[in-house]
């Protein structure tokens, strides 16, 4: 009764500035129209002209009014399902991958970067290496003696090849991948685990191919903040921290102000359950 009191009360003191949309909406925004969609569609939609309204949440729009009256975000990015399909189509077109990669982005990953250059050295392996913007600054750092990187979809490897010809990349399941225990000295797997349904099978993965005395560095979105449709989980630091091995030290960052939790970890005995050849 009373969360219903206040949503009321906010839907009053708001409504000349934001529309509201309830609980039960599921689909595309767009002039002031919400059309429902089956967002498993695998369509690349995007969020410069469209607004996604995921199923559960509460999506606050601006009215006009309010943005007349304060700066517009104007960083573009294209939200997209998890499947296959749609991180190939996504990672194909020249055009989404120019405006994933903003500066701000890139900024982020030299952030993280430069957080954990001392532990950056070796063999080093980017799970989920996207558009190869991480293998190929950690290539051409001159701080590591090899660079890996795999990923599930097969654009993506593609693109990282074309942008680090001197690296090792190959399409790669993240809960099984095609590499010996402890292949890596270093094993970075960024803004990847959010996205997937059983993320706590994919870390075990991750320490699995890490040699022991080695380092796992992992950002995930900080989710009291993340409304990302595209992701699956959302995190506290507290929460995440529960889903890793309890050996070996762990230091914490929060990056972009605050809105993603970057974790190293270093890898000390952690058993090897799997081996693939």
């Amino acid at each position: 009764m009373w969360l219903r009191l206040i949503e009321k009360v906010l839907r009053r003191l708001l409504r000349k500035y934001f529309l509201v949309l309830p609980r039960d909406s599921h689909g595309i925004l767009h002039d002031g129209v919400l059309t429902s969609v089956d967002l498993a569609d695998h369509q690349i939609v995007d969020k410069t002209r469209y607004l996604i309204v995921e199923k559960g949440k509460y999506a606050f729009v601006p009215r006009p009014y309010w943005i007349r009256r304060h700066t517009v975000d104007t960083s573009v990015q294209a939200i997209i399902d998890n499947s296959v399909k749609a991180f190939d189509d996504f990672w194909t077109d020249n055009r989404c991958v120019a405006e994933y990669l903003v500066e701000a982005r890139k900024d982020f990953y030299r952030e993280v970067l430069n957080n954990c250059q001392m532990y950056l050295h070796g063999r080093v392996v980017d799970v989920g290496c996207g558009p190869g913007f991480v293998a190929q600054a950690l290539s051409s750092s001159g701080l590591v003696r090899e660079i890996y990187g795999f990923d599930f979809s097969a654009a993506s490897i593609k693109r990282c090849r074309e942008e680090v010809p001197g690296g090792h990349f190959f399409v790669g399941d993240v809960y099984r991948a095609s590499c010996r225990n402890e292949s890596f000295d270093v094993v970075i797997c960024m803004e990847t685990l959010e996205h997937l349904e059983e993320p706590d099978m994919a870390i075990r993965e991750l320490f699995r191919l890490c040699r022991d005395g080695g380092h796992v560095i992992i950002t995930v979105p900080n989710g009291a903040s993340d409304q990302y449709v595209g992701h699956i989980n959302f995190w506290t630091e507290e929460a995440f921290r529960a889903l890793l091995p309890g050996l070996g030290a762990v230091k914490f960052w929060y990056c972009q102000e605050g809105k993603t939790m970057l974790f190293l970890v270093e890898n000390r005995g952690v058993r090897r359950e799997t081996c693939s050849a």
